[in-house]
């Protein structure tokens, strides 16, 4: 074999990435790949080689942002002399930052037998995506939202092109790497893929927006009276390209008429680097509710005659939970296929609100709002089999389908295929603290070697543990469930909490959609489940005001004495959140006490209960007593059957006789029912 002199390996190293779905790799799922190598020149085996594939995930920010900067200039004044003056300039400054979402090394192969001359070594592997990867994303200064026939589109950022303006991403990368130890540089090549995150949970997560009364002015200090309104959103989690359906409910206290009101969607992207910050707002759906009598103005007699009516409030609070129930009037919002989902990251944070707008007659008039917390993520349905253009994920790791040559292969004429490796999600570390900040001008260089941090040491079970992984989480829910899976953990940590650790571990999750989840699960954990209000009232103590009805639904089902503290949780409750949840508690009560008790034995044939009197029977022991003496004898009047009185025969009587019963006191007349008619009962059904 020829000497090779020191430098770049004499030859090419390719990377090969199965093709995704149209959507895109959905996080949980299999990416197979191959490495390639071939050489222009043979290799003596004393060369030892290292070819390594890397996944790496980033989250990028480049904010941009003025200062005044202050300089001295020197200049001769009108008198000839020279004098040096202070001045102001306004400057442009960048600062750059980057963190590692997630990294996972796959080592291929280790060549120490040496490389022949034209020969293609194909390394195939296969890596699992950790379920709780975010979706890539990019956001830009000044990138731009238009309206085009009443639909909301985004420009292609790349497509724009980076103008000088801050810009924040989530993006993912394949890197190959062909490493000589001493001999040649490091070679590398590198592959973009598109991840989008896990789809979300399928079950609603409604809110009731708590009515507010907003006071309406006309030039600001005019006083037109006030109008309360509310609104339900049937599900806060829904996924790109899907509706959230929205009904409104409002009365109009004022003598200003209601013009119109609108639902929207708003993004608000927020990204850090070195202390500042950029974002970008935009609204990216809107829609309309249909008007309705109660948007009219009232009169001031009658306005007066409300403002001194003290049970008006609770009048209001009950139609209007009673009018989004029955969903009197409704509209839906779109989350847009091209909107971000909805995020929150060291460096870059996505947040989304559904934002309510009253829209009030005439000029001058201020327009009462809203805005209630919302997520955008992958639909829940994206992985569904039976779907046209869906996802099979199904696939199983067969070894010997990574080492099988493709049509490509045999076409390049001789190749060796190394074993196929397999990486799972175990093998990944997720999120970190390490920030690499850059000032100005300078730039995040990416020749050095890919460093991949060691695995996450196994931490003793403790709480304070605990809350510093949930601080650095990208999934808080995911480590929760992770530690509930190991026993150490669920007996020295999640059964010994006392309620205000409980609320302690809600409060540490700053992902608020992240919270019912973590109560739910950690609940039939606590005390071996014997989990009481007291842990309840701490929840909903913590969370975001719009979460605190959802927290008590979800969380109710796993107590065990409610029914002898429910006044406990309703003292801590408002009363919108009271009239919202009462028919929740109730029902739970009558879930826990069981169904009512059949009745006694043979109470069916003595028919039914006692409001019924002449399905009861007589008092016990009557007819043992008998009528008075010769009473049946006497029988009816003469010819009573005879003029059609009775039924006619096998009709039974008339509809509704056996639930009003004889006259009062008729069986102590010894009249009584036909002889076996008591074991007869009612008609079946009845």
């Amino acid at each position: 074999m020829g000497n090779v002199v020191a430098g770049k390996f004499p030859g090419t190293v390719r990377l090969q990435v199965d093709p995704p779905p149209a959507e895109g790799y959905i996080a949980g799922q299999k990416i197979r790949g191959a490495v390639y190598c071939t050489s222009t020149k043979s290799l003596d085996a004393g060369v030892p080689l290292n070819v390594d594939a890397f996944l790496v995930g980033k989250e990028r920010s480049l904010v941009k942002y003025e200062e005044i900067e202050y300089y001295y200039e020197s200049f001769i004044n009108a008198e000839g002399r020279r004098v040096r003056e202070q001045r102001a300039r306004t400057v442009t400054r960048y600062r750059y930052a980057e963190r590692n979402v997630v990294a996972m090394a796959i080592h291929l192969a280790d060549i120490s037998t040496g490389v022949k001359q034209g020969v293609q070594y194909k390394f195939p592997f296969q890596v699992t995506l950790p379920q709780d990867l975010p979706s890539s994303m990019h956001c830009q200064e000044h990138s731009h939202v238009y309206r085009n026939y009443g639909h909301y589109d985004y420009r292609d950022w790349a497509q724009i092109g980076y103008d000088g303006n801050g810009y924040c991403s989530v993006s993912y990368d394949i890197h190959a790497e062909l490493k000589g130890k001493g001999l040649f540089s490091t070679q590398r090549t590198n592959q973009g893929i598109k991840v989008l995150a896990a789809p979300l949970p399928e079950q609603a997560l409604p809110h009731y927006v708590p009515p507010v009364s907003r006071d309406i002015n006309f030039c600001c200090c005019f006083d037109k009276g006030k109008i309360t309104f509310g609104a339900k959103i049937d599900d806060t989690r829904i996924g790109q390209g899907e509706n959230a359906s929205i009904d409104f409910a409002v009365r109009n206290q004022s003598e200003v008429r209601i013009e119109r009101v609108e639902a929207s969607i708003v993004e608000h992207c927020t990204w850090y680097a070195g202390g500042r910050q950029n974002d970008v707002i935009r609204e990216i759906s809107k829609a309309m509710f249909r008007p309705n009598p109660r948007w009219d103005a009232v009169t001031k007699s009658t306005r007066a005659t409300l403002e001194g009516d003290h049970d008006e409030y609770n009048r209001t609070l009950r139609m209007i939970h009673d009018a989004v129930e029955v969903g009197d009037n409704s509209s839906y919002v779109n989350a847009p296929l091209q909107c971000l989902q909805t995020y929150q990251g060291a460096l870059v944070t996505t947040r989304h609100r559904i934002k309510i707008k009253v829209h009030m007659d005439g000029f001058f008039v201020n327009a009462p709002e809203v805005n209630i917390p919302m997520r955008i993520g992958t639909r829940h349905d994206i992985l569904g089999k039976d779907k046209p253009g869906k996802i099979d994920v199904s696939f199983t790791e067969v070894p010997n389908e990574l080492e099988k040559p493709t049509p490509e292969d045999e076409e390049d004429g001789d190749i060796v295929i190394a074993p196929g490796v397999f990486v799972g999600e175990s093998q990944a570390v997720l999120g970190g603290k390490d920030i690499k900040q850059v000032k100005e001008d300078e730039k995040m260089g990416d020749d050095g070697d890919i460093v991949i941090p060691p695995l996450q040491e196994v931490l003793d079970p403790t709480l304070d543990n605990l809350i510093y992984e949930l601080k650095f989480a990208v999934s808080p829910a995911s480590i929760v469930r992770h530690y509930l899976s190991l026993l150490e953990w669920r007996e020295k940590v999640f059964s010994v909490l006392a309620p205000p650790q409980y609320a302690h571990i809600l409060k540490s999750c700053e992902i608020e959609f992240d919270q019912p989840e973590i109560a739910t699960a950690i609940a039939p954990v606590i005390r071996n489940g014997n989990f009481t209000c007291d842990y309840v009232i701490a929840a909903v103590g913590v969370v975001n005001d719009w979460l605190r009805i959802s927290m008590v639904q979800k969380l109710i089902p796993f107590t065990r004495d409610l029914a002898q503290n429910k006044q406990k949780i309703k003292n801590k409750l408002t009363e919108w959140e009271n009239v919202c949840t009462e028919k929740d508690i109730q029902n739970e009560i009558n879930r826990q006490q069981g169904p009512p008790q059949g009745p006694p034995q043979g109470q069916f044939n003595q028919g039914p209960p006692p409001q019924v009197q002449f399905n009861e029977g007589p008092p016990p022991g009557q007819f043992n007593q008998g009528p008075p003496q010769g009473q049946f004898n006497q029988g009816p009047p003469p010819g009573q059957f005879n003029q059609g009185q009775g039924p006619p025969q096998g009709q039974g009587p008339p509809q509704g006789q056996y639930n009003q019963g004889p006259p009062q006191g008729q069986f102590n007349q010894g009249q009584g029912p036909p002889q076996g008619q008591y074991n007869q009962g009612p008609p079946q059904g009845q």
